[in-house]
């Protein structure tokens, strides 16, 4: 995943597969609320969610919804 390698170090990436049951666990959460797949949850440092977003989104956009959270400037 080109997302993975680009952030390396600094955001790590859960991925929640429906073939897996602790996946269920995990969106047992009230936050977690996935309705559509794929759905994308932009979590910041102290745990909070910042957006829940569905929908395909390209490695730009994806960099465009990172990059604030973390602090990244803009390229």
């Amino acid at each position: 995943m080109a997302l993975k390698e680009h952030y390396a170090g600094e955001v790590e990436f859960i991925i929640a597969d429906f073939d897996d049951p602790e996946t269920y666990l995990f969106l047992e959460k009230d936050e977690f609320y996935a309705q559509y797949i794929p759905m994308f949850f932009f979590i910041d440092g102290n745990g909070e969610i910042v957006s829940g977003e569905a929908g395909v989104f390209s490695f730009e956009d994806m960099v465009n919804r990172i990059d604030p959270i973390i602090g990244e400037p803009d390229e």
